[in-house]
């Protein structure tokens, strides 16, 4: 068979070499006269074409696999091999040499065991030999193995099993620019940013950068039954991806590794989450508010072709750090693994620093790379910057992976392009500049805290805030502040618990940990809670603004009125509201939880009717408050005052024969009743459920020893009726 080779190979040789890490490692290794170990790992099919492939991609080359070759790859692991194609009578000779895409500690979790068990495959990259501006990934695993390559000839030539049942040896092999289909893929990210660095055209740094971001995929249900059902396949496909993804980062001198894949085995809660990607993504962020990663990445099939969208650009060390991507198994049995190396990879280059593009940012004048986006998309971003006539790359040059290209027709992206000199170098310049990231991927540090809580003693001066951690670190540095303070006083502590005293009622604290990671800075967790008061006495309520400022962005917590005078209720009143409409929302709620019934099951947004007067009707004479911000406009909040009224309903549940004991207590309260218990419930004062037990007789004992001193509320279902009480925990 003939070999295929590129007669602009050597022409393009020394620029190539000296830009991409790639072909600059392959030079070395065959200057050092490196042996590569031949592998030959597919059989060509000279019979009629694929009729079902034929509709979805033209000149696709099929071909057996030679099972017992790809087997003796993983089994020996060579450092370098040389590996051949057939495709349409020649042979695609490549160069590879071995990677390891694993951060130290990596694991495999699913949603019912962690830290399941995984044979990695071996993994490759390299180049077309001969040919310094291509590149190439393939990965191997026991009975099968995929690759792209990619060059200006053949643009992103995908190998992989066709998707068949019951198949296990016919391969594909097509070029992804001949797809008969267009790729589905938008990307829905903004182009905003509040850190970012112009990056001319003349700028080109050869440096590798100095920083490893450690990375987190969560594959959603979808996408584990498109594997099979199968943990294991499921996992080599998420590997092989991000082979594919890594290889293109590190052709750029950036560095990635693959710290965690988390799997849903069952249904996971972001099916049908909605009808845009950003709600997957903010679904996301409520499900997972921590992982073990530095960025988190969400991978599901989805309805809509929803492409993905990152939180922001340069997410990395905020709580930004999120990114999701809809992606395809295949199209019609032809796999579309470049098709999901773009979109995982793009949306990941959003949050590590990059904008697109076309945006109107680049070359030291505001100006765009290319015009791909909005050509494509009519007064899209980019518009504004459009050049006359707009600059569009040539079908054979084609764009890059930040660019819209791929929605041009006859250009498309070639995956060999990497970023292009001034994505790549905003993406160095920004990683380079966190300081919550490790230089090898090894001293990794994760702020592994997730629920944060705070209990309150009954005079309200001090309050115990503890948290859970997903890590096994035992310690942290801590700090409480006035809400309005931006200068905390660090504390380590070895345990996840924390005493706050000296605190004044009726006031707004934020809350911070960190893990302790020596010379590294940790992403930091903010948790704002408020102290109680007395709130008989006339109390006025703000939000966090106070009563003249705005509330903050992204704001969530709960404040539970309790009335400080027996048998009274608390009747709450408003003298001004004003929230971002159907964006901010505060609810109001009958009782001691957000548990209660809800005084309006939407709750209160706007600005043009102050809600209430509210009065409280529970057995307990407690309302509740819970306030929602989103992460865009913030406005003035609200300004109310507090007061008891003689509370009437207290004889409501009266023919309910029960008791309990003892109040105050120092743990076990045990309660008593002449009718079935169905249930119980503990709130703290800020309406956080802290436990719910099914009881179903008589008599009922919770265990409230571990808790904080201070005050909780029971509620438990008697006869269908619904009883509220107070305990005192000394």
């Amino acid at each position: 068979m003939k070999k295929l080779t590129t007669i602009l190979a050597l022409l393009c040789c020394f620029f190539a070499f000296s830009q991409n890490k790639v072909a600059s490692k392959i030079r070395e290794l065959n200057l050092s006269k490196t042996k590569f170990v031949p592998v030959f790992p597919l059989t060509p099919i000279e019979r009629a074409p694929n009729t079902q492939i034929e509709k979805t991609v033209a000149d696709a080359q099929l071909a057996t696999i030679k099972t017992a070759v790809v087997n003796d790859v993983v089994a020996n692991g060579y450092e370098t091999i040389e590996v051949q194609i057939p495709y349409h009578g020649s042979m695609i000779d490549i160069q590879l040499y071995k990677v390891d895409l694993f951060s130290e500690g990596f694991h495999v979790d699913t949603d019912k065991q962690k830290y399941i068990s995984y044979d990695r495959g071996a993994y490759y990259r390299g180049i077309i030999k001969n040919d310094p501006s291509s590149l190439v990934s393939f990965n191997f695993f026991n009975g099968e193995f995929n690759g792209v390559v990619s060059s200006s000839l053949l643009s992103n030539l995908v190998v992989g099993k066709i998707d068949a049942p019951g198949n296990v040896n016919e391969y594909v092999i097509y070029e992804d620019q001949k797809m008969k289909v267009a790729s589905p893929n938008e990307c829905h990210t903004k182009d905003e940013v509040t850190e970012y660095k112009d990056h001319k055209s003349g700028d080109s740094r050869t440096q590798s950068g100095t920083k490893c971001v450690a990375t987190y995929f969560e594959i959603d249900n979808n996408l584990f039954v498109a594997n099979g059902s199968n943990t294991t396949t499921t996992t080599n496909w998420m590997t092989s991806v991000f082979n594919n993804m890594q290889t293109l980062y590190a052709n750029d001198g950036i560095t990635l590794a693959l710290k965690t894949i988390y799997i849903w085995t069952s249904q996971d809660p972001y099916e049908g989450a909605g009808s845009d990607p950003s709600d997957y993504l903010y679904k996301f962020k409520d499900v997972r508010p921590v992982f073990d990663g530095d960025v988190g990445q969400l991978v599901g099939i989805d309805a809509g072709n929803l492409g993905g969208v990152s939180m922001g650009i340069g997410g990395l060390c905020t709580t930004n750090n999120y990114v999701y991507s809809d992606v395809f198994l295949s199209y019609s049995t032809v796999p579309t693994y470049s098709w999901t190396i773009m979109v995982v990879t793009h949306e990941f280059g959003h949050n590590v620093g990059s904008r697109h593009t076309h945006a109107c940012a680049w070359n030291g004048d505001n100006t765009a790379i290319d015009n791909c986006g909005p050509f494509s998309i009519p007064n899209g971003e980019g518009t504004s910057c459009m050049t006359t006539p707009p600059t569009i790359p040539s079908g054979s040059e084609k764009g890059t992976i930040m660019s819209y290209c791929h929605l041009v027709g006859g250009v498309g992206i070639n995956l060999a392009n990497g970023f292009g000199p001034q994505p790549a170098n905003a993406i160095l310049d920004f990683i380079d500049s966190r300081a919550c990231l490790s230089t090898d991927c090894i001293s990794v540090c994760v702020n592994g805290v997730g629920a944060i809580d705070a209990q309150y003693n009954a005079v309200s001066t001090s309050a115990v805030v503890s948290w859970t951690d997903i890590t096994n670190e035992d310690t942290w540095q801590v700090a409480v502040m006035p809400f309005s303070s931006n200068l905390p006083s660090w504390t380590t502590v070895t345990s996840p618990t924390f005493t706050a005293n000296g605190l004044t009622p009726n006031t707004y604290y934020k809350f911070r940990v960190k893990p302790n990671c020596g010379s590294l800075t940790p992403l930091t967790r903010e948790f704002v809670f408020l102290t109680s008061a007395n709130y008989c006495n006339g109390i006025t309520l703000t939000d966090t603004g106070g009563a003249a400022g705005n509330y903050r962005d992204n704001q969530n917590f709960v404040r539970t009125i309790v009335p400080n005078v027996p048998n009274n209720k608390i009747k709450l009143t408003f003298s001004s509201f004003s929230l971002e409409r159907d964006y901010d929302y505060l609810y109001v709620y009958n009782g001691s939880s957000t548990s209660s019934p809800a005084f309006a099951a939407n709750g209160y947004t706007g600005t043009t009717v102050v809600p209430g007067p509210f009065e409280s009707t529970a057995p307990d004479g407690a309302l509740t408050l819970k306030f929602y911000s989103d992460g865009g406009t913030t406005d003035r909040g609200w300004v109310a005052t507090t007061s008891c009224l003689a509370n009437l309903g207290l004889d409501e549940n009266n023919y309910l024969d029960y008791s309990y004991y003892p109040n105050p207590t120092n743990g076990l309260v045990t309660i008593n009743s002449k009718d079935i218990i169905s249930n119980v419930m503990v709130y703290n004062v800020e309406g956080r459920l802290l436990y719910s037990g099914d009881v179903n007789n008589l008599t009922a004992q919770v265990d409230i020893s571990g808790y904080a001193s201070g005050t909780y509320f029971f509620k438990m279902n008697i006869d269908n009726q619904i009883v509220n009480f107070k305990i005192v925990k000394l």
